[in-house]
């Protein structure tokens, strides 16, 4: 697929996490799909999810949060299979917290679907907000 194409994707991939599509997102993964939170402390942030946890997450994610996430793209890079992504989000607690981050995203791409996915982003700000969820984020 052209650099063009490959970011179309990642446009669409966004839509539907925003949307909290779990079958949307999903549809854009491999079944070998790995994402890897690249957050080093606290250590609960850096993990690897298969493409099934990974759809999965908005739904996860909206026991804590009044609507699901939403993340908007700021700049994007294509190169061959990758496309890397800056972007940011918005999303309001259940707890009253405010939960805005800065993200860079690595996405890698085989036939129109992502197999590969890394994320780098603020841990102090997700244990701040996320933290006392800490038991039930599973």
């Amino acid at each position: 697929m052209s650099n063009a194409q490959n970011k179309q994707v990642i446009e669409q991939y966004f839509a539907a996490i925003d949307r909290g599509d779990e079958q949307g997102i999903r549809s854009f993964l491999t079944n070998d799909f790995k994402f890897e939170c690249m957050a080093l402390k606290p250590e609960r942030f850096h993990f690897i999810w298969d493409a099934e946890a990974f759809a999965a997450a908005p739904r996860l994610m909206s026991r804590f949060m009044h609507k699901p996430i939403k993340i908007w793209i700021e700049s994007m890079t294509a190169d061959e299979d990758r496309v890397a992504v800056e972007a940011k989000s918005h999303g309001e607690l259940k707890n009253g917290k405010l939960y805005e981050n800065a993200y860079h995203f690595l996405f890698k791409l085989r036939d129109g679907k992502l197999f590969s996915a890394r994320e780098y982003s603020c841990s102090h700000l997700a244990q701040e907000c996320f933290g006392e969820y800490e038991a039930t984020f599973d």
